[in-house]
């Protein structure tokens, strides 16, 4: 990780000049990618005659993607199937997101936004939604800058455990793994700063937090991130995780989201040294509107079944919807060190989310919040897992049907995402509720 250091090598320049500073990095192909809802890579890789061909109109691809389940399946009843005869997308490079890679020789990766071949968008595509939100923030004369913290478990090549044993924080654990460490964290530092590093609460589990980019950026920088560990594991013999809760008793992986809200001038707009716990109204009011609204958008946050089984208490995974300062078993914990960083940290998601849809729903649900002056309440205090207070629902069923009647998450973003996401993820709970677990046949198959 001799490099990792110097961060990454990221475009900043035009269309004019953007061949010649691929060739002048020795990149010799192009990988071209977007994202389906469940947050899987997917793309063409070209030479860099081909992209230089291709910039301009695009590169088409089958649009039946967005109608994929996160097995690869094509889920019937979206509106990228069967009802326009299975046609295409078009993905369009955007440079400003154009990188070198560091696990993939000579290669340069670019996301797209994707439009139908009449230059209409596609509102369905997560990446579309991020920039729709962000586009309304903006128009309320606001900024976003976030970073998240991913946590991971390093997995042998048959996805089995490399350790056991709980040691969070130790350093000789971490040394035990240092080369596994170093090429995972070396693909990483492609797509941002990697601040910090560590060894976990679960054995082979670790986590890395992200410097802070502006929301859109961060998007992609978080989706990437996550996409190179996995196939920079592949290439050592193992295999990464972010599966919410991948083994029986023990802690899941959490993907915390830190954000801040900016003004015109790029001053935080949250921190007031002089007021109760140091945050002013804009930061109680976006609080006040997360906590209102994560019930209804609880399956953004929580995608798949597997997340949650991570909704149990004492295993450092928040299940009640409440706010505190420092407090890492709310659901938001408040910063507050420093006026310039006075921040708010959405600790409820699992590290198997859709990073540009939770940072959608995170930033959209504060935004009402600070539109309709929500009052989020008093600060919690305490060990809240083991309190009564209003919870999260643990139900994905429950949860589907509270995204589908939900007119904000319609409002933010869009009639086209809401139907297809909420078809696909149907599908996938249907299928969950069809099969019969192991664990299950084990403990009753006998008695019963």
């Amino acid at each position: 990780m001799s490099e990792a250091a110097s961060g990454p090598v990221r475009f900043a320049g035009t269309g004019e000049e953007v061949i010649g500073w691929l060739r002048e990095r020795g990149a010799q192909r192009v990988r071209v990618e977007y994202c389906d809802y469940g947050g899987v890579a997917r793309g063409k890789a070209m030479d860099v005659a081909h992209f230089e061909r291709s910039l301009h109109h695009g590169i088409a691809f089958c649009a039946t993607v967005l109608a994929f389940d996160i097995a690869g399946n094509v889920v019937p009843g979206t509106d990228y199937g069967e009802t326009i005869g299975y046609a295409d997308f078009i993905a369009k490079p955007d440079l400003s997101s154009l990188r070198i890679l560091r696990h993939e020789a000579d290669t340069a990766l670019v996301m797209s936004t994707l439009v139908w071949p009449d230059g209409r968008p596609v509102e369905g595509d997560p990446r579309n939604v991020l920039h729709r939100v962000a586009g309304r923030m903006e128009e309320m004369g606001f900024g976003a800058t976030c970073a998240p913290e991913f946590e991971f478990f390093l997995l042998d090549g048959d996805h089995e455990m490399v350790d056991v044993g709980v040691q969070c924080y130790s350093m000789q654990k971490r040394t035990q793994f240092l080369a596994e460490e170093y090429s995972l964290l070396d693909a990483a530092a492609a797509h941002g700063q990697l601040e910090c590093s560590h060894y976990e609460y679960g054995p082979g589990q670790y986590e890395v937090s992200i410097r802070h980019r502006p929301v859109r950026q961060m998007g992609d920088d978080g989706h990437l991130f996550r996409a190179s560990m996995k196939e920079a594991a592949m290439q050592m013999g193992n295999r990464v995780t972010f599966m919410a809760k991948p083994f029986d008793k023990m802690t899941g992986n959490s993907c915390h989201i830190h954000l801040s809200l900016v003004d015109g001038e790029g001053n935080n707009a949250f921190g007031a040294p002089d007021q109760p716990h140091r945050i002013n109204d804009t930061c109680r009011h976006f609080i006040g509107g997360v906590l209102a609204r994560l019930s209804e958008l609880t399956a953004i946050f929580f995608p798949n079944s597997n997340s949650y089984r991570r909704l149990v208490p004492g295993l450092f995974a928040p299940i009640s919807l409440a706010w505190g300062v420092d407090n890492r078993t709310a659901a938001i914990r408040v910063i507050n060190e420093s006026p310039a960083a006075t921040r708010p940290e959405l600790r409820v998601c699992g590290g198997d989310v859709n990073v540009y849809l939770a940072l959608a729903a995170y930033l959209a649900a504060g935004l009402d919040g600070i539109v309709n002056k929500t009052d989020p309440g008093p600060a919690a205090e305490g060990d809240l897992d083991f309190q009564e207070l209003p919870r999260l629902p643990d139900d994905w069923g429950e949860a589907l049907a509270r995204f589908e009647a939900s007119e904000l998450a319609r409002d933010w973003f869009g009639d086209e995402f809401c139907r297809n996401y909420a078809t696909v993820k149907r599908y996938e709970y249907d299928d969950f509720r069809r099969q019969v677990p192991d664990t299950e046949r084990a403990r009753y198959v006998e008695w019963l």
